[in-house]
């Protein structure tokens, strides 16, 4: 059966849509689309050559095509591809519309894929359609004078296209239509696969980038992600070499794996994610210790070997290497016994560590003792601070701004001065009072002279003028004077 020139192929889906009437035909005739400036350059459509085998890694594609017959409703239309069945990171898209004699073929990983067909915004099909590796499937919208259809087909080869028909192509690759999926995430640390997928399960080798904490950690080339395993080129950003792969079911390098960093540290043992756990950890200086690891230290119970020979068992490895007190210890040829530390260093016997012991015991005493001859004299002082209030304030105080600045020459009553500095335009003005002044713990009385406003610059006397005398509340810690809800500092 043919529709605007299109074969109909066996095995082909047909999806009526609806019938056109004989009024529309004057209308579709002057209508014209532009393609999308942005849109990608055109592919020539490739000369017919035989196809190679599939490989299940390879990728298939879903191309929409608008028959080029150009008779009909040939303009408006647009394909949107909403969700992947199984597969992980797909892009979902809608196209820009499309008129006769175009096409857009998007690359994807083989899946079944949820697609829906629009003219001029109103639903035409929707259905499932599957890719296959290495084939293409055609949505194709159909049309003749009387009436739209939208067919899919699955052509094995786009060279299939009559090459006399003039049909505008476009190839949108891979990695417009996906982006990474997310293996992992477990203790700060994130994978994300870049690579082949066939119906939800990676497939040949691909990219798999590793975060730690949001920074760059791992990145693993030619990553084969097969069963439980992650294998592959890894380089680490810290320069270490980890003979073991990474296990998917367990979240962990391979127990028994061994790390090695350029430092000349390394560890065998048990992990958590890529993080030593426990077992035996070799620290550049020759020591080892053999027990829980955090950061690449030792942590919790466990022995340490000296590079020079001897042992000693630690109850907490985070004391290394400033461990204190009475440890058991030993070698190859003396029984284990008692050893003493201090500080990391080794002692003659537990005397001398009593006595450093002591000595500690009686520094931190003192510490202790002026510590809170201290606290008790600065709380005796804020006791007689809040007891006289604005009756001890007296000296140089400055505003917030550092605009203004209030004197008071004795506690209790004086006499002071005030400065108040201000800006209109290009000048600086400057306005100076002098005053007396009679205090109590939260008020002061204050008497004023005459206010002079003047020139900052030249010194010219603007105006003189008078300001009314007046009690006002008033608060003084010692350092901050509260004056009328205004903050003055020493």
């Amino acid at each position: 059966m043919a529709y605007g020139g299109w074969v109909m192929k066996p095995g082909v889906t047909m999806i009526r849509t609806m019938t056109v009437g004989i009024l529309a035909i004057g209308l579709a005739a002057c209508q014209t689309v532009t393609p999308s400036p942005s849109a990608p350059a055109p592919s020539p459509v490739p000369s017919q050559t035989p196809l190679a085998p599939a490989n299940v890694s390879d990728p298939g594609s879903i191309a929409f095509r608008i028959n080029p017959s150009g008779n009909g409703a040939y303009y408006g239309w647009q394909m949107q591809i909403v969700k992947a069945a199984r597969n992980k990171g797909f892009k979902p898209f809608t196209t820009e519309q499309l008129s006769a004699g175009q096409m857009k073929e998007y690359t994807l990983w083989p899946d079944s894929y949820q697609v829906r067909v629009y003219r001029l915004g109103e639903l035409k099909s929707e259905s499932w359609v599957d890719v296959l590796p290495g084939e293409v499937t055609v949505v194709y919208a159909d049309y003749g004078l009387f009436s739209e259809d939208v067919k899919i087909s699955r052509e094995p080869d786009p060279a299939r296209i009559d090459p006399n028909i003039d049909t505008t192509i476009w190839r949108i690759p891979i990695s417009t239509t996906y982006g990474p999926e997310t293996l992992f995430t477990d203790n700060g640390y994130r994978a994300e696969y870049t690579g082949p997928q066939n119906n939800g399960n990676p497939v040949g080798t691909g990219t798999v980038e590793i975060t730690r904490n949001g920074q760059p950690f791992a990145e693993i080339d030619n990553a084969d992600i097969t069963g439980d395993k992650i294998t592959g080129d890894i380089e680490y950003a810290d320069g270490r070499v980890v003979d073991g792969d990474y296990l998917n079911d367990s979240r962990q390098i391979e127990p028994g794996s061994t790390t090695k960093w350029p430092d000349g540290t390394s560890f065998t043992g048990t992990y958590r994610v890529f993080d030593p756990l426990e077992g035996e950890l070799r620290m550049a200086d020759g020591n080892v210790w053999q027990g829980p690891v955090r950061e690449r230290k030792p942590s919790g119970q466990g022995r340490l070997t000296w590079w020079e020979g001897g042992w000693m068992e630690l109850p907490e490895g985070l004391a290394f290497p400033n461990q204190t007190g009475q440890f058991v210890c030993g070698d190859e040829t003396v029984a284990a016994g008692e050893c003493y530390y201090y500080g990391g260093k080794k002692l003659s016997g537990p005397d001398e560590l009593a006595a450093l012991i002591e000595r500690d015991r009686q520094l931190a005493a003192k510490a202790a003792e002026a510590a809170a001859q201290k606290a008790a004299t600065e709380a005796t002082q804020q006791q007689v601070a809040a007891q006289g209030g604005c009756r001890n304030a007296s000296g140089t105080f400055r505003d917030n701004t550092g605009n203004s600045t209030l004197q008071l020459d004795s506690p209790g009553q004086g006499s002071g001065n005030f400065v108040s500095y201000t800006y209109g335009s290009a000048q600086k003005y400057r306005f100076e009072i002098g005053f007396t002044y009679v205090t109590t713990p939260d008020s002061i009385s204050v008497t004023y002279g005459n206010g002079t406003y003047s020139d900052a610059a030249t010194g010219q006397v603007l105006q003189r003028m008078s300001v009314p005398s007046g009690t006002v509340p008033c608060r003084f810690d010692g350092n901050l004077l509260v004056m009328d809800g205004v903050e003055y500092r020493q």
